[in-house]
């Protein structure tokens, strides 16, 4: 038996229940969503702040320093919320999303996008602690971010259509 095929077969009980129940449909579907939607709009909007913080005197960049490096624990609690529901969106179809590219494609920019937010978070710590960090690179990785977002979600988008 394949790990494709082995997966499935431990999944069954959950795709089962998942498909014969509308309100476990929506519900993970929401939490999905809803996670996404914690997570990237609260991304977006640091991301927004970053570049408006660009022409802004010292005392504004420090409050933006604040704010950028307080909102990384909602917004990996959005994604905590997002990757939960997402696994179990995939345990519901494991054949269909195990074998399909774009979901593949999808967790690929995932893992930039986390790894991007490290980078991010980094250079927002270190520029907050007068430790040689630099605003361009800050401002390089929101600009990643704000693309990575938007890329995920497309694809999540397109995923509804397998």
């Amino acid at each position: 038996m394949s790990l494709v095929e082995t997966i499935s077969h431990f999944a069954k009980p959950w795709a089962t229940a998942y498909a014969d129940s509308k309100l476990l449909m929506d519900a993970v579907t929401f939490l999905h969503v809803g996670g996404f939607l914690l997570a990237g709009g609260l991304a977006l909007s640091a991301d927004r702040a970053v570049f408006r913080a660009r022409n802004a005197d010292e005392t504004t960049r420090r409050v933006q320093l604040a704010e950028l490096n307080a909102v990384h624990t909602p917004v990996l609690v959005g994604l905590a919320v997002a990757f939960v529901s997402g696994l179990l969106l995939f345990l519901s179809d494991v054949d269909t999303f195990a074998t399909a590219p774009l979901f593949w494609i999808k967790m690929g920019f995932l893992v930039l996008l986390l790894g991007n937010g490290a980078v991010l978070s980094r250079a927002g710590h270190r520029l907050a602690q007068g430790d040689g960090g630099s605003w361009r690179v800050l401002r390089r990785s929101a600009a990643a971010s704000s693309a990575l977002w938007l890329v995920a979600v497309l694809t999540g988008v397109m995923l509804v259509n397998l």
